[in-house]
């Protein structure tokens, strides 16, 4: 008797795959078209940072602690912070409930117009200043 596989129809559980996270590669290349910084870029970045500061003291100890490559070693290391703090703070105003964006409903628009005080052009007039 002789015995072929046969691929499972696609309902079937066998042939779904399980709901697994993405790998860091995938998610650092999404990470392009999404706002803000997944972890994958944050990883990418420490990890950069971190072996970029290696070289540089490595060269610095073989330039015999050499100004200007401890001029970079330090460049570097202020960037470093410089970029982690960055992250930490776009992280903060991207999770603050006030920063998204108004519902807008089908009904409302009109009315939303108006009282914003926007007029039927939708534009204020604008006042030129007088010189004095």
């Amino acid at each position: 008797m002789v015995t072929t596989d046969t691929p499972s129809p696609p309902d079937s559980p066998a042939a779904t795959p399980p709901n697994e996270d993405p790998g860091f590669f995938p998610l650092l290349v999404r990470s392009v078209f999404e706002p803000g910084a997944n972890s994958a870029v944050i990883l990418a970045m420490n990890v950069s940072f971190f072996f970029l500061i290696l070289t540089l003291f490595g060269l610095a100890f073989l330039t015999q602690w050499n100004k200007h490559t401890l001029f970079l070693l330090g460049v570097t290391t202020l960037l470093w912070g410089a970029m982690a703090w960055f992250v930490v703070e776009i992280t903060k105003v991207q999770h603050r409930p006030d920063n998204m964006p108004p519902m807008i409903t089908e009904g409302n628009d009109e009315e939303s117009a108006k009282a914003s005080g926007a007029g039927e052009a939708g534009t204020a007039a604008i006042e030129p200043k007088k010189d004095k």
